[in-house]
Formats: C-alpha cells, structure tokens, sequence
C-alpha cells in the first residue's frame, strides 16, 4: 500500500513539475504565438495618463487609448481637492478638447486625484469625516465635468504595501459603492511582490482596476544605472516577469490587471562605460522617448541591447564624463505588449502621454500586435 502511493504520488509529482513548467513557459516567453493567450483589441484596455504639465503638449489622441486619465487634482489631509495653476487645466480649453477626442472615439475620461504624503495619506485615511468631504467634492466634480470614473494615485514613499491597509481598502470600498464610475488604483510593482495575499485579493475587488507602475525599478538616486522596465534581471534584482508571475501565483484577477509601461528612460553619469555602472550622484535626466528618437536621428551613438532585461541603452563621454541612457525604443516596447497579450493581462498603460512626442509607431505597433 505505501509503495503504491509512493508511485502515484511521484506519477502526480511528475504532472504537477510538467504542468507549472509550460505555464511557466508562457510567463517566461513574452514572444509565445500560442494562439489561446491572445487577447484582441477589443477585449484590451490602454489607459493613458495625462499629466498636467503636458496638457497642450500631445498629439490629438483619439482611439489610442481606451481610457485617457487626466492627473490629477491633488488631495490634502482633509479631503479637499487642491485647485492650483496645474489641476486648473481641467476646464482649459487643449484639454476639454482632447476630452471630446476621447469620446466621440468611444473612450471614457478619468479623473486622477493623487497624494504622496505618508503623513498627509494616514491623516486622511484615519479620518471618516476627511473621507466624507472628499467623496463630497468628487461626487460635484464628476457631475459637472462628466467624468466616467476615478483613478486613485496615492502613494507612500515609505513602505509599498501601506497602500493595502484596511483603511484604505475600505476607502476604496466607498468609493466604489458611491456611484462615482470606474474605480483604478495605481500601486508600485513592490506592492504585489511584496504585499500579503489576503490583502491583495481583498482589495482587488473592491476595484474595477489595478494599476501597475512597471517602471522606475532603476531610477535617479539609484547607486548603479540600469534598465527603467527590464522584463527580466539577475538573481536579487526585481523585473516586470516577477510581477507577472506573481500574479498568477496569488491568484489575482488578471482582467482587472493594468500593466502601466514607461514611454521613457533614464540618463546617468557614471564611472565606467560598462552595463550597469556605478552613478555618480548628483545628476540624472529623462531620456523620454521623443528625445531619443531625436538623438539617434541626429547622431551616430551606437545603441547596445541587453537580452535579458530586453532593453536598449547606450554609453558615450561628453565634456570628459561618461554618460549612460537606458530608454525605451519600439523594440522594448513591443516585447512588453506581447507580455500583456500572451499572459491575458487585463490592458496596459503609459506614464505619460506626451514622452512619445509626435511619433507614432508606438500607436501602430499596439494596434497592429492587438488588431
């Protein structure tokens, strides 16, 4: 009898390793053609993320994205929307147009509101009075702007699972139940590597949306230059498969997974001309990706690849300094859509709509990868 369920259980053993190996396969292979995977255009979400200081500054988008999300308003500690110079631009003309781009186009337009204080954010959260006066002001703000929902970038610098407090859960949960449209929320990629299962799938449904920044793993005050979005990374370092197969490990509702892509990268001095040099500190700047495509139209930098993170960078000196830009090209980009499509991940996402400048290959490549 025990060697009979020693046999059957090294048989199930077997079928189990097989199993998590060709599921694991797709998770690893953002290049998979198996058919079953794909998901099509109109089953995929693109949200845009329009940041205020690029209002005026974009193409016209129309149907490139599904979702244009413009942020935002900023949020006090006591629930009152923050009105200054930028979140003012809500009601300026470039951007009610662009509004009705989205519209006549068969998109949604959301509202972002945001907050990046860890004390202000715990004030607020500890607060049912703060929350009702928030929920107050947005209820009047969607009414009048006619939005179609809410995206909710609050974020705590100091620990990347504060986000999954029962406090805010269930702010989220108010939010949702107060007829205020689409619910998204925007974490790092830490919070569902790091962040406790329970509280994870909790709050995946009190949402329509999660939002997942998959970038900045290398970002200025890093001490080494590095890739903003590798797909994959050596042993110790986070990449954007370890946040997919997380996923898939808790259980989490792929559909209402956003995987929110960067259309820029970072440019460092650093000490040597190798792949992943030290930085000196004190000094970084955006390689967006408009930039990049001007720089390499107007040089002749030679532009390196690194396989396994899946990303372009390059390394040149100026002024006697070494200077190293890890950025993103169609390349990179399109190996990242593949991601999303082959792992049936609910859409994907761009920080931020403008960094692309007037190029338009990015558009026609997910168009073309989704179609």
């Amino acid at each position: 009898m025990k060697k009979g369920f020693l046999g059957f259980g090294f048989l199930f053993f077997l079928f189990g390793s097989w199993f998590f190996l060709n599921n694991k396969v797709e998770i690893l292979n953002p290049l998979s053609n198996n058919k079953e995977l794909i998901k099509d255009k109109k089953e995929i979400k693109v949200m845009g993320f329009l940041p205020t200081w690029n209002v005026g500054k974009t193409i016209e988008y129309k149907d490139e994205v599904s979702h244009l999300i413009f942020l935002g308003v900023e949020v006090d500690e006591d629930g009152n929307l923050v009105w200054d110079s930028q979140s003012k631009k809500i009601k300026s003309e470039t951007y009610l147009k662009q509004k009705d781009l989205i519209w006549e186009n068969g998109g949604k337009n959301i509202l972002g509101i945001k907050l990046f204080d860890d004390e202000k954010l715990n004030k607020l959260m500890a607060s049912t009075k703060a929350q009702d006066n928030l929920i107050n002001q947005l209820k009047e703000l969607i009414k009048i702007e006619k939005f179609e929902g809410i995206n909710v970038d609050f974020e705590y610098m100091g620990s990347p699972t504060a986000i999954l407090s029962e406090e805010m859960i269930n702010f989220l949960s108010r939010l949702k139940q107060e007829d205020l449209g689409e619910i998204s929320l925007d974490i790092f990629a830490n919070t569902i590597i790091r962040g406790n299962q329970e509280n994870l799938l909790n709050l995946i449904k009190k949402i329509d949306y999660l939002i997942i920044m998959a970038y900045d793993f290398h970002r200025p005050g890093v001490n080494f230059a590095g890739p903003v979005a590798p797909i994959r990374s050596p042993v110790g370092e986070r990449n954007i498969l370890e946040v997919v197969e997380k996923i898939g490990i808790l259980g989490i509702d792929k559909n209402k997974i956003i995987l929110a892509y960067p259309l820029y990268g970072y440019e460092w001095k650093t000490y040597n001309s190798e792949f992943g040099a030290a930085v000196k500190s004190g000094w970084s700047a955006l390689a967006s990706y408009k930039r990049m495509k001007e720089l390499l139209r107007d040089t002749n930098k030679i532009v390196n690849w690194d396989e396994e993170s899946m990303t372009p960078w390059l390394t040149f000196e100026e002024n006697e300094e070494i200077h190293q830009i890890y950025f993103e090209n169609e390349e990179s980009l399109n190996r990242k859509f593949q991601l999303v499509k082959n792992n049936q991940i609910g859409g994907l996402g761009f920080w931020a709509l403008g960094y692309e400048g007037e190029e338009k290959e990015v558009w026609q490549n997910l168009d073309e990868l989704f179609k």
